[in-house]
């Protein structure tokens, strides 16, 4: 099967904190190697990333949505916004995540991620900081000053509905 299951399907999705806790306990074990490659293209960046089979993942967050293609493999992914079934066995699977979207994964199968983000830079550091919030609180400030600065008359107001609500 070739799809992503909707949110409405799946159970109600964990708090942040449940997310983080999960996280730290993760960081208890060992830690797994999980390749990366970098592609640019102007005003473009991909990331691509290799899941080992049979892991337990926990991203970062993220400030803006963003385009994924899972091209291989099959997880679970569960975030605040709620939990997908991913199976790209029979081919691709593309979708969008929501900005603030930080993603909790088990890797069912060897799966290849790639996350496709707007971004002017090629310095990877540079680009972290763009598109990563290291905390929650961060992102909350961050979409807190992004909301100031668009008005009510401003063609990017429908986008800025779309954001997720601070805290």
């Amino acid at each position: 099967m070739n799809a992503v299951t909707p949110l409405e399907q799946l159970p109600a999705a964990p708090r942040r904190d449940t997310i983080l806790a999960f996280q730290q306990h993760l960081a208890q074990f060992e830690q797994v190697d999980c390749p990366l490659k970098h592609t640019f293209a102007p005003g473009m960046y991909a990331r691509e990333i290799l899941l080992p089979a049979d892991t337990f993942i926990v991203g970062k967050i993220h400030k803006h949505a963003h385009l994924n293609i899972v091209t291989r493999g099959r997880c679970t992914v569960v975030t605040e916004f709620g939990r997908r079934e991913i199976d790209a066995s029979a081919g691709p699977v593309t979708f969008t995540s929501e900005a603030g979207a930080k993603r909790a994964l088990y890797v069912h199968e060897e799966t290849v991620w790639t996350t496709i983000h707007a971004v002017q830079s090629t310095d990877l550091a540079e680009i972290e900081r763009e598109i990563i919030a290291p905390t929650f609180d961060d992102l909350d400030a961050f979409l807190a000053r992004a909301r100031a600065l668009i008005s009510e008359d401003s063609p990017c107001q429908a986008e800025m509905k779309s954001l997720p609500p601070i805290g």
